[in-house]
């Protein structure tokens, strides 16, 4: 069976957690791996983004990091 694999980048404009739904659910659960990436930022982000959930539909990630151009990267891989 081919491997099924989902990306996406999501604008986090507020601390604590953010739920991030796939266009359509997984068969299988999948492995997430998230990155952080602050467009123009003056530095280092301040915290790790933690993934804290994942299911078929979605996964929520959650940190202290937020501001308009601050974005989370991430990829989804499922058998």
């Amino acid at each position: 069976m081919a491997q099924i694999i989902k990306t996406g980048l999501v604008n986090k404009t507020a601390e604590g957690p953010l739920v991030i739904t796939f266009e359509s659910p997984f068969v299988t659960m999948p492995e997430i791996v998230v990155s952080p990436f602050w467009k123009n930022g003056p530095g280092p982000v301040g915290s790790v983004e933690t993934i804290t959930s994942i299911s078929l539909e979605s996964f929520t990630i959650n940190s202290k990091n937020a501001a308009s151009n601050y974005f989370v990267t991430w990829i989804a891989i499922a058998d």
